[in-house]
């Protein structure tokens, strides 16, 4: 294995050299020119364009002798997920370079991408049955399989899914059968678990037995965790499979057989979940709990998370058992005493300890509300807005509205928004005038939140005009990342307003994003009764590396030092996603992650943050692209929050498994070298004490 840092090294080598493939002679300002073109490039993919220079400056680019230069400009047209350019990437798939060509069998795709649509199927099996590298038929199978919609497109790609799993010798190599697993997983994902033949069902059977029994690589154990995951989701797993997937020596395989223990009846579930416990990995003992969680309250399964919930247990474990604590268990009084003491443990935690006790609090509102009430004040009063926040969601529970009504008053919008959606559970639209108050922030969150409890008020034009105040404020940002608060207030203003207000909405006709732009125009056209047309205009897009900035990143590492201990060390792939490692390269630079948190924990899904306001909906402010590829969502890769096409807003996620289902969604930033062991212990509120760009050869100060 190459250590990293001279993996950083010879990236750069490999940019340098690159750079000059193919160039007779050599001078001195060949490199920059060079360099300045794939700048170019990038500027054009960024753009999004349908046609026009920008357009071709791509094309051109894919005629350019420098392999790189190419292969960049290929991935960029998928990338513009238009399916007319379908006949421009193809005849790439013939390319004489193997890495040009696993590009297009995934730019292909790519063009595609989200559509009904078989357009592609011939060209990939056509090449399919010529292609020698087993790299590119990896890039084909996965083509295959997530391109393939209609029935009998899905039968001819995973045949040949199935011929491309062996060789006259044997299984075919490794890398080609990480693709074919890969195509068999998102075909059968894509049609809900339907289709799956025969043929396919044995092969994958064969594949989720592959090389087990001794440690040969994490590729070996993904082909048996993907051919189970495809089986599981085909519903064609059984009890034999289930025993030897969870007797597996590697994790990610015994975690994909936990998921799918509905595939054996209800009484034999028990005894599998008892045997998995007894285990000694976190992530597969998680999903244990949350299978628990899914199944009848008996006294063997509720003595699992009575053992869970106690203090030594890793804190993943102890809040999910807490949570599933929430519905009542044979031996109730042991577990009402169980989550009072867990609860009542609030004041004396540490800062990063408040967990257990609030999720305590929330089950316990759930099973024994007179001790919750008792409780309550305690987390109310709590300095930790993550803890108000929860009290919030006790106290909904509870149906509490005094306490309720007083956190809409909360300095925290986080805590507000909690307040206002459980005090809008109880009262509905009495509480008008509380929501009506909340207008006057500037968290994207609770503006939403806000916007969305307050369709159909019965207040009308008044309710309308004040939302329509607060959407005008917000949008002097220009902040494009804000898009779905504007959105949700406009929808309100619609709804609740009439033709009086045109005369403020009409500015809006030429609004900074065009997807507001248009929902203004629809709604003028609603009042008035005849046609708006939209004029939208676009913010300057953001301004790309610098050619000395893009070598910094290649050379450079970025570590995220928690505050309850421990760092996160993330190589970034600025070659593979450019303008979204830029960014998070600047706001790691410039201090910006300093202070903020990792806002969401998902059980076995991923950790995200990154958030000035610890929530979904705050980020920074405008929008980067997609920059999706053949980079697969393995465990520890680092991803882009994005809530729709075109919308990454500074936020990050690491993946806490393989989340293959978000491959060619969300746009891979980098992976963590060092620190997994971090992340796996990281809940919700976790602070980012400090972020730091570490050079490399550098060590920390």
């Amino acid at each position: 294995m190459i250590p990293t840092s001279r993996k950083r090294l010879l990236l750069a080598a490999v940019w340098a050299a690159t750079l000059v493939i193919g160039c007779a002679p050599p001078d001195a300002g060949r490199e920059e020119r060079l360099a300045g073109a794939y700048l170019r490039l990038l500027a054009a993919e960024d753009a999004r364009p349908d046609a026009g220079s920008d357009l071709i400056t791509i094309i051109e680019a894919t005629r350019s002798s420098v392999v790189f230069l190419r292969r960049t400009a290929v991935r960029a047209l998928g990338r513009l997920e238009q399916p007319v350019l379908v006949d421009e990437i193809a005849p790439f798939l013939n390319d004489p370079v193997a890495s040009v060509r696993a590009e297009a069998a995934n730019a292909l795709a790519q063009a595609v991408h989200g559509r009904d649509d078989d357009l592609i199927l011939d060209a990939l099996l056509e090449r399919v049955a010529i292609e020698p590298d087993s790299l590119v038929l990896a890039a084909l199978a996965r083509s295959l399989g997530r391109s393939s919609t209609s029935t009998p497109a899905r039968a001819r790609a995973s045949a040949a899914l199935i011929e491309l799993s062996v060789t006259p010798t044997g299984d075919a190599p490794l890398a080609t059968l990480v693709g074919v697993t890969l195509g068999f997983e998102s075909l059968v994902r894509r049609a809900r678990g339907q289709g799956l033949s025969r043929n396919a069902a044995a092969r994958l059977i064969e594949l989720a037995g592959y090389g087990a029994g001794e440690y040969l690589s994490e590729d070996v154990a993904r082909v048996r965790s993907l051919a189970l995951s495809a089986l599981g989701q085909a519903r064609r797993l059984d009890r034999g499979l289930l025993d030897q997937a969870i007797q597996d020596r590697e994790v990610s395989v015994r975690l994909v057989a936990t998921r799918h223990l509905d595939a054996v009846p209800p009484g034999q579930r028990t005894e599998l979940i008892r045997r998995i416990l007894t285990g000694r990995s976190l992530p597969v003992a998680l999903e244990a709990l949350r299978r628990i969680a899914l199944e009848p309250r008996d006294r063997p399964y509720c003595v699992h998370l009575l053992g869970f919930a106690a203090p030594n247990i890793p804190a993943a474990l102890r809040v999910t058992a807490l949570d599933a604590l929430s519905r009542p268990c044979p031996q109730i009084e042991e577990q009402r005493r169980t989550l009072a003491l867990v609860a009542s443990g609030i004041d004396s935690v540490s800062f990063d300890g408040w967990h257990a006790p609030a999720h305590a609090l929330v089950s316990l509102a759930q099973l024994s509300p007179d001790d919750a009430a008792e409780l309550l004040p305690r987390f109310v009063s709590a300095s930790d807005p993550f803890v108000r926040a929860y009290a919030a969601r006790a106290a909904r529970a509870l149906r509490d509205a005094e306490v309720l009504r007083a956190l809409t008053s909360d300095p925290v919008a986080n805590v507000r928004t909690a307040a206002i959606e459980g005090l809008f559970a109880l009262e509905g639209h009495g509480i008008d005038d509380v929501l009506l108050a909340q207008l006057d922030g500037d968290d994207p969150q609770l503006l939403l939140t806000t916007a969305r409890l307050l369709e159909g008020s019965p207040r009308g034009l008044d309710a309308a005009a004040s939302v329509l105040a607060a959407f005008r404020r917000i949008s002097e940002a220009e902040r494009e990342t804000w898009r779905d608060s504007r959105r949700a207030l406009l929808a309100r203003v619609g709804e609740l307003g009439d033709a009086s207000l045109s005369e403020s909405l009409v500015p809006f006709l030429a609004d900074y994003d065009a997807v507001v732009a248009d929902d203004t125009a629809e709604i003028l056209e609603t009042w008035s009764g005849r046609a708006h047309t939209a004029t939208p205009r676009p913010r300057p897009l953001e301004p790309l590396p610098t050619t000395a900035e893009l070598m910094a990143m290649t050379d450079a590492t970025v570590v995220l030092h928690m505050r309850a201990g421990g760092s996160v060390v993330i190589e970034l792939l600025p070659y593979v996603s450019t303008t979204n490692v830029y960014r998070f390269f600047r706001l790691a630079e410039s201090g910006y992650l300093d202070g903020l948190t990792f806002h969401r924990w998902a059980p076995n899904f991923v950790l995200q943050g990154g958030s000035p306001g610890a929530n979904e909906y705050q980020g920074d402010g405008p929008f980067t692209r997609d920059e999706v590829g053949l980079q697969a969502h393995w465990r520890g890769t680092v991803g882009v929050s994005t809530r729709g096409r075109d919308t990454g807003d500074g936020q990050i996620f690491i993946n806490l498994m393989d989340n293959v289902r978000l491959d060619h969604d969300y746009t891979i930033i980098g992976t963590v070298i060092e620190g997994m062991e971090i992340v796996e212990t990281l809940l919700e509120g976790a602070i980012i004490d400090r972020a730091e760009v570490r050079r490399s050869g550098a060590t920390e100060d």
